[in-house]
């Protein structure tokens, strides 16, 4: 986030300058000119902070495009390759943790970064459990069951608790 808000600032700066600069040698507005003396024929001066212009614009744009994340990790075999989606991953994770006592809901994100799977755990739980054995326990199993079943090794797994629930059935989908 900070790269593309320090992008986006820099953009924003070259483009600004350079139209001022294009604006001065143009028009002769005069804001400049205490500053520095510009020499150059006019559109010496228009070409050069044009194309700087245009590098600005650039810039602006790539700090709003967004990456678009993928929807599947690659696994390859001596046969071939074979692409898992991230909706499997999810139903990897909450079949997991079906095998866990004490979970009552389950909310996940799935996240690969640089070929690297993370997997992000909102969970509620039941009171009369020991939350940091609990969430161990959540950790390893997901890793475990996702790597069983799909061969694809879990980076991470970081579980929020988002609350404790009191009743007794359990609701983990």
């Amino acid at each position: 986030m900070l790269k593309r808000i320090l992008l986006l600032a820099c953009g924003l700066l070259v483009f600004l300058g350079s139209a001022l600069v294009i604006s001065e040698a143009f028009l002769n507005m005069g804001i400049l000119s205490p500053y520095i003396e510009i020499t150059f024929a006019r559109w010496d001066v228009a070409v050069l902070f044009t194309i700087l212009a245009i590098l600005g614009l650039f810039a602006m744009v790539l700090a709003f495009a967004s990456q678009k994340e993928p929807s599947s990790l690659l696994i390859a075999s001596d046969y071939g390759e074979v692409r898992v989606s991230l909706q499997t991953i999810d139903s990897l994770v909450h079949q997991g943790a079906k095998k866990i006592k004490g979970i009552k809901d389950l909310k996940t994100r799935i996240i690969v970064r640089d070929g690297s799977l993370y997997i992000y755990v909102k969970a509620v739980l039941y009171g009369d459990r020991n939350i940091p054995e609990l969430t161990e326990q959540m950790q390893q199993t997901i890793s475990e069951h996702v790597y069983s079943i799909s061969g694809i090794n879990v980076d991470e797994v970081k579980v929020l608790v988002e609350n404790v629930a009191t009743d007794i059935k359990t609701k983990v989908s």
